[in-house]
């Protein structure tokens, strides 16, 4: 079922963000093929222009995720305890993380699923839920993308994948670590979980 994660992850980063005319649901629907195009084009098939492909995901990420707004929910009350250099530090390695980790193996793993488009749904002034279906393997999935409006431009910051939420599952993990670490603790072991993930991209990729 990651596969289906993964496709979802997709939608949301080859998302740009847009101005407060553009419907979320529109903009998902039009720039999905931007990240697969990128996903597809032959000119990234070879093992030495993995990295450069994966940099233009990435930089769609950055584009269209709400990185802060992620950290903070994920992160909930212990947000509190990290200094405003320790946040802004967090944010940076976290997001970094995320690209390294999802990105990776979006790449090693895309085998041309499909999204289908379902509903938009307002949750608040700013804030607007995307239902849509990835569809794997013959079986719908079903994906709800949360997204926020901020100086007239929407950008996701929370994906649901078969109910279970991103900024949930990560904000468990996170409370078990700081019951036994201190912010620049956690900091230190995303920076290492980075050049674990660094290292296991670049030893898969001389393997194959």
């Amino acid at each position: 079922m990651r596969k289906s994660f993964f496709i979802c992850l997709l939608v949301v980063l080859s998302t740009p963000s847009v101005s407060n005319s553009e419907q979320p649901i529109d903009v998902l629907q039009k720039s999905i093929n931007m990240g697969i195009a990128i996903l597809e084009d032959p000119q990234y098939h070879g093992i030495s222009e993995k990295d450069r492909q994966q940099e233009l995901l990435c930089e769609a990420a950055w584009e269209s995720f709400d990185f802060k707004e992620f950290s903070k929910r994920v992160l909930g009350s212990n947000w509190r305890t990290f200094t405003s250099s320790q946040r802004r530090q967090f944010i940076d390695v976290f997001s970094q993380f995320l690209c390294k980790y999802y990105i990776t193996r979006l790449q090693e793993r895309y085998t041309g699923e499909k999204v289908i488009y379902l509903s938009q749904h307002t949750l608040a002034d700013s804030r607007v839920l995307v239902k849509v279906n990835v569809l794997w393997k013959g079986v719908e999935v079903p994906v709800e993308v949360r997204m926020l409006k901020r100086n007239d431009t929407w950008k996701v910051y929370d994906i649901i994948v078969l109910g279970v939420s991103g900024v949930r599952n990560y904000r468990a993990q996170f409370q078990t670590i700081l019951l036994k670490q201190s912010p620049a603790q956690v900091i230190g072991l995303i920076e290492n979980r980075i050049k674990q993930e660094q290292k296991r991209a670049h030893n898969n990729r001389k393997a194959n």
